[in-house]
């Protein structure tokens, strides 16, 4: 899944880091992932990508919520997994709703803004009556 997951990220504009970043959904961003390093990297108690991932589609799957995206943060070499600090959820629920879901994560302060103050690469719809959440890992 590696091969896609940059193919994806190549398809969206590719990222080197200053401006809008791309965005991949939770199985491309985790299938096949066991690179504690790609996200929350600095927990120091991580929980594993598994983790996230359960968690994370968990949240995906509620009835107040619409998407979930991982935003890409960094991309590394071919063969190296790339590195994310943020999700963005998509939902009706208010930032700290999100950050409880997500406590196992270990995540900041949830936002309620794009990273970096950009929208990506790929249009990430928000619907009307909902709102954009940002977790993040620093």
């Amino acid at each position: 899944m590696l091969t896609e997951l940059h193919a994806e990220i190549a398809r969206q504009g590719g990222y080197d880091g200053a401006g809008p970043e791309p965005v991949v959904s939770l199985e491309l961003f985790f299938d096949g992932n066991d690179d504690l390093a790609s996200i929350g990297s600095n927990l120091s108690d991580h929980p594993g990508p598994a983790h996230f991932y359960g968690v994370l589609s968990a949240i995906r799957d509620r009835p107040d919520v619409h998407s979930v995206w991982v935003g890409v943060s960094e991309v590394m070499g071919p063969d190296e997994w790339p590195f994310s600090d943020h999700v963005y959820v998509v939902t009706t629920a208010s930032p700290a709703e999100v950050g409880s879901w997500a406590a196992s994560l270990g995540a900041d302060m949830p936002g309620d803004d794009w990273w970096n103050d950009a929208p990506p690469l790929r249009e990430i719809e928000v619907p009307p009556q909902t709102r954009l959440v940002t977790l993040w890992w620093d």
